[in-house]
């Protein structure tokens, strides 16, 4: 990943943890699944961080580790960025 797709991956990560931060508002009366979206959200952030970082190996190892409804909020974009061979 070239720093030009880097600094495009941080902000569609920005917009994904945005939006998945909305979904989450719609569970606020469910504290089970409220409790399941923070840790979602933790997941994805930490993800944005390795790829700002530029630890890409660990962004890896960090999104093949996430639960697939968590993966999918990963831009496609990103994911292919992440896992070109995929």
């Amino acid at each position: 990943m070239n720093k030009q797709q880097q600094r495009s991956a941080v902000r569609r990560m920005d917009l994904a943890i945005q939006n998945w931060k909305l979904e989450a508002r719609n569970w606020k009366d469910d504290p089970e699944m409220n409790k399941q979206y923070i840790s979602d959200i933790e997941e994805l952030t930490a993800l944005q961080n390795a790829i700002a970082r530029g630890n890409f190996d660990g962004a890896q190892r960090l999104a093949d580790a996430m639960d697939t409804l968590v993966r999918n909020q990963i831009p496609v974009q990103v994911y292919y960025n992440l896992f070109p061979e995929r």
